[in-house]
């Protein structure tokens, strides 16, 4: 059995260059697609929380062509990320109805099924009518193949705030009383999906009203005008060293030395001038277009900080849910940063990887900034999980175009 993992594709969002709706991008994934038997979609395809659906789903097409061109008598797994997570909500809500609607209590009946485990009837017809011939799973939180444990990874946010700025603790704190009745960890799937809803539904209500993603943009631009983007997203750096040292080994994080390779000034600009051209094309407005990456108020984890303070977060979420006792290879994503067989460093057996992403968000904020993001969080990038080897295996199918390995960078987007 051979499996193939991508995930955060973010089509629609317009916080990035959702790079698979291109087919330059599509054809540099194609050939991974031949030979497997299933593709595992590691959540956030669709970019609910900064896109229209409508426009979402439209910016998939090619993705979901190629599918269906090399997938047929396969299968397709999808498990939903937090900027698709309401479709895990929505789901949610239609069980609750359909008691309702049967007479039967909600309140009866024993422990309700996890949402999502099923899937929205809705996204299945949908996916099954794009995808003729293709199997389709749904499932959620979490996916078994070959002895490894995938799931997206977004319940580590709320740790990683802990370690943000004064505004993510406190955050973080209202969250939790709200969603766990104390100031307590989460430690059960409830608590994790009561904290994040919080936060994607008023996100996502607020892309679908009629102009709210022009209204987001312009509630982005606003608050970094008034300098405060780096508090709202917060530069988590605490608890960060003692995993630098062996992420640094394993190529994987930590903080980058002073020899890092750099890119020149030259090319630095253009990337500057081909983002602020790409922004004013794709979102008019009379204002500069900005120098950061970001999915404000909803992402924790900058892409251009070293890795360490993610996994570190993640791993935590893993041993209050009893993860590392179901696994000791795990696959997940949400960060944006590929990892390859990683351990956290807290005496656990536990190994991870990541798939990185497929959305091109380069921090311009400077020049070492823009280093770093080419460094931990370059797209274009999946993991391959074959029974006939040993473990996941990370796959760079943009690696060439990395301007830090001589690469030209990605071509200018049309």
């Amino acid at each position: 059995m051979r499996a193939l993992v991508i995930s955060d594709t973010h089509f629609g969002a317009w916080t990035g260059r959702d790079l698979l709706r291109e087919e330059f991008f599509l054809e540099r994934l194609a050939p991974q697609l031949g030979g497997i038997d299933e593709l595992i979609f590691l959540g956030d395809l669709f970019d609910f929380l900064f896109g229209a659906v409508g426009e979402a789903v439209d910016a998939s097409s090619g993705l979901l062509d190629l599918i269906a061109a090399n997938l047929r008598g396969k299968r397709l797994v999808f498990l939903a990320g937090n900027h698709d997570h309401h479709l895990v909500h929505r789901d949610a809500e239609n069980r609750l109805e359909a008691q309702l609607a049967s007479g039967r209590s909600p309140l009866l009946g024993g422990e309700p099924e996890v949402a999502g485990s099923s899937g929205p009837g809705y996204f299945r017809s949908f996916l099954t009518r794009r995808l003729p011939g293709v199997e389709i799973e749904i499932a959620y939180p979490t996916y078994e193949c070959a002895g490894v444990l995938l799931t997206h990874g977004h319940y580590l946010d709320p740790h990683a705030r802990l370690t943000g700025s004064r505004g993510d603790r406190l955050l973080t704190r209202v969250l939790w009383g709200i969603a766990t009745g104390g100031p307590e960890d989460p430690k059960t799937i409830a608590d994790y999906e009561s904290t994040i809803t919080l936060l994607t539904e008023w996100l996502y209500i607020a892309a679908q009203m009629p102009h709210g993603t022009h209204a987001q943009q312009n509630v982005f631009r606003a608050v970094q005008r008034v300098g405060r983007l780096a508090s709202t997203l917060g530069t988590p750096v605490r608890g960060a060293k003692r995993l630098a040292a062996e992420l640094r080994e394993r190529g994987a994080g930590g903080e980058a030395p002073e020899d890092v390779a750099m890119p020149s000034e030259e090319h630095f600009d253009s990337v500057v001038r081909s983002e602020a051209a790409r922004q004013r094309r794709e979102q008019p407005a009379p204002q500069a277009a900005w120098p950061h990456p970001a999915y404000p108020a909803a992402s924790v984890i900058s892409p251009s900080d070293p890795s360490e303070h993610a996994l570190e977060a993640f791993a935590k979420v893993v041993s209050n849910l009893g993860w590392d006792r179901e696994a000791e290879r795990i696959v997940f994503a949400h960060t944006h940063q590929p990892l390859g067989d990683v351990r956290c460093g807290n005496g656990s057996k536990v190994r991870y990887w990541n798939t990185g992403s497929w959305i091109y968000e380069p921090d311009l904020g400077s020049r070492q900034a823009y280093a770093r993001y080419l460094r931990y969080a370059w797209p274009g990038t999946a993991i391959v999980i074959d029974d006939e080897e040993r473990d996941p295996r990370l796959v760079e199918l943009l690696a060439d175009l990395n301007p830090l390995a001589g690469g030209p960078g990605l071509p200018v987007a049309t």
